[in-house]
């Protein structure tokens, strides 16, 4: 029962990364432009990694590895998660920017009210 309880939980926490990935397809199928691709790919690694951290406790209570080599993985998933979670971060900088901008210069093209 208890173990069954805590595949429903990651289930849910997998939710919410998935919601961001298709929101972020969603966007580069309308705008195929850098903040889009960044993001995807940024939220699509996203999605492994969380994935595997869900999955790889499961792994390895079945084949008993040493921690030595626990450590590994974790370390090397903890990298490729950071340089995601930066790829996603850049894409989402440049499509504020870029936001911003652009709210900027529609703003100036209309003259100031005298209210």
């Amino acid at each position: 029962m208890n173990s069954i309880l805590s595949i429903l939980m990651s289930a849910l926490s997998f939710i919410a990364p998935c919601i961001v990935f298709g929101t972020c397809c969603y966007f580069l199928a309308k705008k195929n432009v850098v903040e889009a691709i960044l993001m995807t790919i940024g939220s699509g690694i996203g999605i492994l990694i969380h994935l595997f951290y869900i999955l790889l406790p499961l792994w390895i209570s079945s084949r008993n590895i040493p921690y030595t080599e626990i450590s590994k993985y974790y370390t090397l998933i903890g990298i490729i998660g950071a340089l995601a979670n930066i790829c996603f971060a850049a894409g989402f900088l440049i499509l504020i920017i870029n936001t911003i901008k652009k709210n900027t210069a529609t703003h100036d093209q209309f003259p100031k009210s005298i209210d």
